[in-house]
């Protein structure tokens, strides 16, 4: 989200629109009229033109007012040659878009970067990237995070789809890095196999269309230094020979031709055919291994029919297996705030821990890593840590450290950031299993998905988790609240009721990406003692109940007991547990034998 003022005077009365809507009022020519008569020589215009703060939504025009950055930062490059800056900087991997200023002689760039909290170090890191690259000075009183940007026009303003994301950042009072000036023309070798691809691929009476196309990509590659003349010739020609065409002098010319027109073009037009171009190879390509195997699908099926599936692992207790396993896939908990989601869940992880030794990674990111590391020692062994020796203490954490690993929580973190650490933490052991602890309290990295909308964001890390889960095997435990609306929902006792499926925050999206939907609910403020200890275990949805497994009755919830020294729960019904706790003496011999 940006912030955008009527003109330079506007300071409290702020609008606020998305990146693509400020763009488009740039191409478009929001202000064609007045930015013509600017460039013609009437300055006085340009105070009245509206103002963008590129970098987030602001209650008024301060650095100290920010509420929430953009992600993106925006560079001004004053008094340039337009024309041939504009056309390097469209290519530069981590420009998202620019456009000529409002004087008509510089011009305007944003780039998305990966830290926004490290804004000015960023901003610093990009002065010297672009001038040590390309030789272009970036106007350096841009730093601050309310830097006020005049809206301009440019029909021809560049706008990419995807562009990388900036990460180097220089601190202050730290030397910059002096890097000489090259001017050689260097070949990007990916450009020229993308007009190769192109020519291979092309069916029999469009050979010579598609020709045109790819030398006119590279025509405008070549006008910005980025593929060698004599390189495209050799390449194109090799390749347009190789298709047996009836006529190499006509191939030949038309190269020619298309080249020569590439180098006229604007730059947009380059970007946008490569766009076409990469959609186009896709298309025709022939690979359509995303089809699913009617063979593959069969053998499942047959393997079913047998009994031959792999089921999930138990809890330990028939009864409780009949609607709950532990299965490799994405799980959703939800529940009402401070009913003790978190410290049921770390006992269920400590159950499969203990009965199939699982190795969790675990976010918890309102809980002190120490305090869950407690917790669990404290159910493993059935003691409290006050009933645990400092020698059982010890012991203890060597089995906490052995299943469990814990994501440092003073830094706050995207869902992504999760999943790229849990995978790394994989290439160095065994991984079953990620809880992630709570969702609303990671880092939401709007800029990372195309639309801005916080509804398709949280759509799209539901479809991460659950092809994370697929992909490496591992499951994803994520940890919610219910909507306020449902908390207020009473029984006949007048005490809050469980929690459906869809009263968590984006519920229906969660329900519909999750294998497997919990409920974990706790009458906390009931005035009989034993009633405010006792937890509800719903399980809302199962998605593969073939292999084990399905939902509870809507009022028949599992029922479990803290135990009265908080180190374990204890089960209503015939079997109270749902594992054997450790023998604290054994602990050594029990890590000997898994890692043998």
């Amino acid at each position: 989200m940006l912030t955008i003022y009527r003109d330079l005077y506007s300071k409290d009365s702020p609008n606020y629109i998305s990146l693509e809507q400020c763009l488009d009022r740039v191409k478009s020519g929001r202000q064609k009229d007045a930015i013509e008569k600017i460039r013609g020589g009437d300055k006085s215009l340009k105070s009245k033109l509206p103002v963008v703060l590129f970098s987030g939504k602001f209650n008024e025009r301060k650095d100290s007012s920010l509420v929430k950055h953009s992600g993106y930062i925006v560079l001004d490059f004053d008094h340039i040659d337009v024309d041939n800056s504009k056309a390097v900087l469209a290519l530069d991997p981590f420009v998202k878009a620019c456009w000529v200023s409002p004087s008509g002689d510089g011009l305007k760039a944003v780039v998305k970067v990966t830290n926004s909290e490290n804004h000015r170090d960023h901003f610093r890191a990009l002065v010297e990237y672009f001038d040590n690259k390309y030789n272009l000075e970036v106007d350096s009183t841009g730093i601050n995070e309310s830097r006020a940007c005049f809206e301009s026009y440019d029909p021809d303003a560049v706008i990419k789809i995807e562009s990388e994301p900036f990460g180097k950042m220089l601190f202050d009072d730290i030397p910059k890095t002096q890097v000489a000036e090259v001017k050689e023309i260097s070949t990007d070798y990916t450009k020229l196999h993308l007009a190769a691809r192109m020519i291979r691929n092309a069916p029999d009476g469009e050979k010579h269309n598609v020709l045109l196309k790819a030398s006119i990509l590279m025509g405008g590659y070549i006008s910005v230094g980025r593929v060698d003349e004599l390189e495209a010739y050799r390449v194109l020609e090799r390749e347009i020979e190789l298709r047996e065409v009836d006529d190499m002098y006509v191939a030949k010319n038309t190269i020619r031709d298309g080249i020569e027109r590439g180098k006229m073009a604007p730059i947009h037009e380059t970007i946008e055919a490569e766009e076409e171009a990469q959609r186009e190879l896709l298309l025709s390509d022939g690979d359509m291994s995303f089809m699913s195997s009617d063979v593959e699908d069969l053998d499942w099926i047959i393997r079913y029919k047998n009994g031959e599936i792999e089921k999930g692992c138990g809890t330990g207790n028939v009864l409780f297996d009949k609607n709950f396993i532990y299965k490799k896939e994405f799980v959703m908990i939800s529940g009402h705030s401070s009913v003790g989601k978190t410290t049921f869940m770390l006992y269920m992880m400590v159950t499969i821990a203990v009965n199939h030794s699982w190795v969790w990674v675990i976010y918890s990111s309102e809980n002190k890593t120490a305090n869950v590391k407690i917790k669990l020692m404290q159910f493993a062994c059935g003691k409290s840590l006050d009933e645990m020796t400092e020698g059982e203490v010890r012991y203890m954490m060597k089995w906490v450290s052995k299943h469990f690993i814990l994501i440092d929580n003073t830094k706050m973190l995207s869902y992504a950031d999760l999943l790229v650490y849990t995978e790394k933490i994989t290439r160095h052991r065994k991984i079953d299993g990620l809880l992630i602890d709570p969702y609303n309290s990671l880092k939401v990295a709007l800029t990372s998905n195309k639309s801005g909308s916080a509804f398709e964001y949280h759509y799209e890390a539901a479809g991460a988790f659950l092809t994370f889960c697929n992909r490496l095997d591992i499951a994803v435990w994520v940890n919610a609240h219910s909507i306020t609306s449902a908390q207020r929902q009473k029984g006949d006792d007048g005490q809050p009721v469980a929690p459906l499926a869809p009263d968590t925050e984006y519920g229906g999206m969660w329900v519909n990406r999750a294998d497997c939907f919990l409920t974990i609910h706790r009458k906390i403020h009931h005035p009989d003692v034993e009633k405010r200890s006792r937890t509800e275990f719903h399980v809302r949805k199962v998605r593969e109940q073939e292999t084990g497994g399905e939902p509870t009755a809507i009022d028949d919830p599992f029922y479990f007991d803290f135990n009265a020294n908080h180190a374990g729960f204890t089960m209503t019904g015939p079997f109270s547990s749902l594992y054997q706790h450790i023998n604290i003496e054994d602990v050594d011999k029990q890590l000997e034998f898994e890692h043998f």
